[in-house]
């Protein structure tokens, strides 16, 4: 006999995520919501995350492991979401920690706005100790908000691991696409978008986002703001009755721009790089060398957000700041 479905399903992929998964796991546990589960996808772990997986999943039935071989963030993601029983998903990455309460008030959150499709929450960053870094409390918050983003046709970007969204609505568009990654992510969420259903962030911090020491290589980054690009300028094609792109056919759209657009959007990829090495520096502790990456950051794309964030560094609490 197959026993009720639960309230939400907590999907986690795990892939060599040894070091802080038993924390991560524990702060599921400990949820305030006890109707749950929790599907561990191990993505061919080789470090002993495996034995972690299993040491959890005999002690709790709500714990529901899947061992499978590597093959990618967005395959991992998909098996979790075709494991799932709930009518919400949470996400949850093996190095974050969620607080408490976090699936009592999201599912609060999205019962009390029952036209959202997907909603993400603030966040506090902290670093491989624990300790905290400040929080961040991103937009759009109101469906106003929302409008505004969309309308100045910006792209949004949602924190992957503070997010709970409609399981129902995931598979119908087709899940995650391993076309977009390492911004699967930022594609499904424009794909939520588009069905005109919107997102919203809960004013509420639910997650510890840890911020690790190594950074993503140059490599990694460029694909991941070029497939932030290609979502988004499909997104606004779409909207606008104008054909989309394939990512190869967005690449060659992209090379024939004017060379002064094309040294605008590589200052814009090396700022975002320096930026967030600013951030995983002031979180290592070295806060002279954040000044020194947020302030050429700043230069290289003098705009509202980063000068924003320059400003916050270098008041009385520079971990304090804002995205």
């Amino acid at each position: 006999m197959t026993s009720a479905a639960p309230r939400v399903s907590v999907v986690m992929p795990i892939y060599n995520g040894a070091a802080y998964l038993a924390a991560s796991i524990d702060s599921v546990l400990d949820q305030t919501l006890g109707d749950f589960e929790l599907i561990l996808v191990d993505d061919g772990s080789t470090d002993d995350s495996a034995r972690i997986i299993q040491h959890y999943a005999q002690r709790d039935a709500r714990i529901r492991p899947i061992a499978k071989s590597n093959s990618g963030i967005a395959d991992t993601l998909n098996r979790g979401i075709a494991a799932s029983r709930a009518d919400w998903i949470a996400r949850l990455d093996c190095d974050d920690l969620m607080l408490p309460e976090r699936l009592e008030r999201q599912l609060a959150f999205v019962v009390a706005n029952p036209d959202l499709i997907a909603a993400g929450s603030y966040y506090e960053i902290i670093d491989t100790d624990g300790c905290s870094h400040g929080s961040r409390m991103p937009l759009p918050r109101t469906r106003d908000e929302l409008t505004r983003f969309i309308e100045a046709r910006e792209p949004l970007s949602f924190l992957h691991p503070s997010m709970i969204f409609r399981r129902r609505a995931a598979v119908d568009l087709g899940g995650y696409n391993s076309a977009a990654e390492p911004a699967e992510d930022v594609d499904l969420f424009a794909r939520m978008l588009a069905t005109g259903a919107p997102i919203l962030i809960q004013p509420e911090i639910l997650l510890h986002y840890r911020v690790h020491a190594g950074a993503i290589s140059a490599r990694t980054a460029t694909r991941q703001f070029m497939s932030v690009r290609w979502t988004y300028h499909n997104f606004y094609a779409a909207r606008d009755g104008r054909p989309t792109l394939s990512y190869d056919a967005f690449l060659e759209h992209e090379r024939r721009r004017p060379i002064g657009e094309r040294l605008a959007l590589r200052a814009q990829l090396m700022s975002d790089g320096l930026y967030r090495r600013s951030t995983t520096a002031l979180v290592g502790g070295r806060k002279t060398t954040a000044y020194a990456y947020l302030a050429l950051a700043s230069a290289l794309r003098p705009g509202k957000a980063i000068r924003r964030a320059l400003r916050s560094l270098l008041a009385a609490h520079p971990a304090a700041h804002r995205s």
